[in-house]
Order: C-alpha cells, then sequence, then structure tokens
C-alpha cells in the first residue's frame, strides 16, 4: 500500500514540474522573454497587413528581435500611419539606403519585419531619426493582380484550351487522331517499332549506317575519302582564283584576248585535221587514193606485204652483218679499212691537184674521150 502511494506522488510530482517546465518554455522562448536589458525601435508604414505583436524581426534574414506593439494613427500621412515598436537583445545599427518591411512568414500566413541594415561603408542613420517602413505584397495578392490586369488573356488561354480539348475529345488534329483512329495509332505504334529495331541494328552493327558506326576501319576509309574530297575541293577552289587572277595557262587563255583566240583557232585547225582524217579514212574504205587501193586490191596488199618483208629482211641481215653493208655496219675492221681507203683516196686526190693545174688536169681529163 505504502509503494503504490509513493508510485502516484511520483508520477504527480512529475506532471505538475512538466507543466511548470513547459509554462516556462512558452513563456522564456516563445514570447522572447529574457532577464537581459532590451532595447526598443519604432518605425513607421503604411499598413499593417495583419501584423501583430509576437512577430519576429529579422535582420539580413536572422530572427533578432520581436514585435512588441503595433498602433495605428490617423493624424499621420497615409505612408506612415501604423506604428510598429520592435524589441531586441541587441539594435541593428542602420545605414543610410536600409531598407525595412512587412512581409509574409509562409505562402500560408502570418507576417514577419525583415530589414535590411545598409553597407558597411554608408553614413550610420542618426539617433532619434523617422524610420519609414513599406509593405511587400502577398503572394496570392500579387497573383490576383496579375490576372486582374491579364484578365482577358487568360480568358483566351481558357477558351483555347477547350477548343483543343474538344478537338481532343472529337478526334480531330494528329494528338486527337492518334487518340480515337485506332488504325492511325497501329500505324504509329509500327513506324516506333521500326524506329526500335533501326536502333537495335545500328547498335549491333547491321547496315551501311550501322557498319559506319561499328567498324573502325570502314569509319577511317569514310574520313579519309571526306579528307581528300576537301584536298580536292580546295585545289579545284585554289585553280579557279589562279584562273580569275589570270595565272596559269587557264587564267591567260581567260584573260588574253589574243591567247584566247589563238586557242580557238588550234582547236578548229585540230577539227580540220580531224575531219581529213576521217575523209581519208572513209576514202581509204572505199578503196580510193594508195591507202585505198592497198585496202582493197588484194594484189597490190600483197606486192605491199612482200615489200615490208623484204625490207624486213634487209633490215635484219644489216643488223646480223650479212652482205657488204652487213659487215661495214657490223664489222669495226672493215669500217676502219674503208676510213683509210678514203682516206687515202682523198689525199691522193690532193696531191694530184697540187701538182698541176686545174686547167692542165681538166685538157688531160677530157682529152682522153
Amino acid at each position: 500500500m505504502t509503494n503504490d502511494t509513493a508510485r502516484r506522488d511520483f508520477i504527480l510530482g512529475l506532471v505538475f514540474f512538466g507543466t511548470i517546465a513547459l509554462l516556462l518554455y512558452y513563456t522564456i522562448v516563445l514570447t522572447g522573454f529574457s532577464f537581459s536589458e532590451k532595447t526598443y525601435m519604432k518605425a513607421w508604414f503604411p499598413d499593417a497587413r495583419g501584423l501583430k505583436e509576437g512577430d519576429a524581426v529579422l535582420v539580413a534574414g536572422r530572427p533578432t528581435g520581436t514585435v512588441r506593439e503595433v498602433v495605428f494613427d490617423d493624424e499621420r500621412p497615409s505612408d506612415r500611419r501604423i506604428g510598429v515598436t520592435m524589441e531586441f537583445s541587441q539594435p541593428p545599427t542602420l545605414r543610410e539606403g536600409y531598407t525595412m518591411s512587412i512581409a509574409e512568414f509562409t505562402v500560408l500566413g502570418g507576417r514577419v519585419i525583415e530589414i535590411e541594415p545598409g553597407t558597411g561603408t554608408a553614413p550610420v542613420i542618426r539617433a532619434g531619426a523617422e524610420l519609414v517602413g513599406v509593405v511587400r505584397p502577398a503572394a496570392l495578392d500579387s497573383f490576383s493582380e496579375l490576372l486582374e490586369e491579364n484578365s482577358e488573356d487568360f480568358r483566351a488561354i481558357v477558351a483555347n484550351l477547350r477548343v483543343t480539348t474538344e478537338d481532343l475529345a472529337e478526334g480531330r488534329g494528329v494528338i486527337g487522331a492518334l487518340l480515337n483512329d485506332e488504325a492511325l495509332l497501329s500505324d504509329v505504334n509500327t513506324v516506333v517499332d521500326d524506329v526500335s529495331q533501326m536502333m537495335a541494328d545500328l547498335g549491333a552493327g547491321r547496315g551501311t549506317l550501322g557498319a559506319l558506326l561499328s567498324d573502325e576501319d570502314l569509319r577511317s576509309q569514310i574520313l579519309g575519302i571526306m579528307e581528300d574530297t576537301q584536298v580536292t575541293i580546295a585545289d579545284i577552289r585554289s585553280i579557279a582564283s589562279m584562273a580569275k587572277n589570270g595565272e596559269g595557262l587557264l587564267g591567260a587563255m581567260l584573260q588574253d584576248p589574243t591567247l584566247r583566240e589563238d586557242s580557238i583557232n588550234l582547236v578548229q585547225n585540230l577539227d580540220d585535221v580531224a575531219a581529213r582524217l576521217s575523209k581519208v579514212v572513209v576514202d581509204a574504205t572505199e578503196g580510193k587514193g594508195l591507202l585505198g587501193t592497198i585496202i582493197a586490191d588484194e594484189a597490190v596488199a600483197a606486192d605491199a606485204a612482200n615489200f615490208l618483208a623484204d625490207l624486213s629482211e634487209v633490215v635484219r641481215r644489216l643488223k646480223d652483218g650479212e652482205g657488204s653493208i652487213g659487215r661495214l655496219l657490223a664489222e669495226e675492221q672493215a669500217y676502219d679499212e674503208l676510213l683509210i681507203a678514203m682516206k687515202s683516196l682523198n689525199n691522193q686526190l690532193e696531191d694530184a691537184r697540187e701538182a698541176q693545174p686545174i686547167s692542165a688536169f681538166t685538157q688531160l681529163l677530157f682529152g682522153t674521150f
């Protein structure tokens, strides 16, 4: 019995002190209660926009103070008729260019005062100066204002969406046809399957394009052909540029009228020669002329063939050193002896010419006949 009473007293005491601790938490933490000295700052706003006592004050985004009082003064100008007293453990140092605004704490509600104290190089606001802030529009208010300002555009968008959904439901348009036409949907599925098969073939290296993707040697050959083509195109471009500038034979023909005219005459002469050769061939075919006679008359052709054969035999015998002329051409000794005889005859003629006058030699020569 004593143990049950002690246990019950312990639980009651635990609940009591837990309640006291919870009250202290809400008093100290949530209400910002502190035994340290507090400083206060007052600012004026055009509208409270739901701001109330106990809301947080953020300085450069950091919770620093608490709203202690929100009052309305209808005698002040409309842009500063709401006075807000803020409590700080350590007040921020405001500098010229500071901003102070009432903003939404979350989209679902709640307000907070945001203070941007300004840059550290700006002068400090003098003590006792009146602080003025602004009210930021709520997100829903901004959205509502946007809807009001662009109501006609939004109505047009809604109308277009309605028309689009009706077209889809009735099968109009490509997407509507896909949703309602089973045959078209089947065709699209077939195309998708074909594309999937094509991609699979490419991945497996099948087909020309697949071989290009998978075969390194073939890809190198193609790249080489492309590089050669580029070089060829560059050369053609260079030749065209040279011709345009009058360089080279082609450029000279394009730029020099005389050379161009001579080239045209040369082409005409070649054409004339070709025409004459063609006429000779035609005449020969018809049996006209020597060539035609040789072609048309078998006896003449045989004589010509025999002549050519004899001529070939003579040339062969000369080449082989047969006969006097052949030995003369083939044997160096016979050739040397002939040169010696010719030289001796020449010397004798020289001696005879020097020994007698030309007139006596002539008389002697003609007197013997």
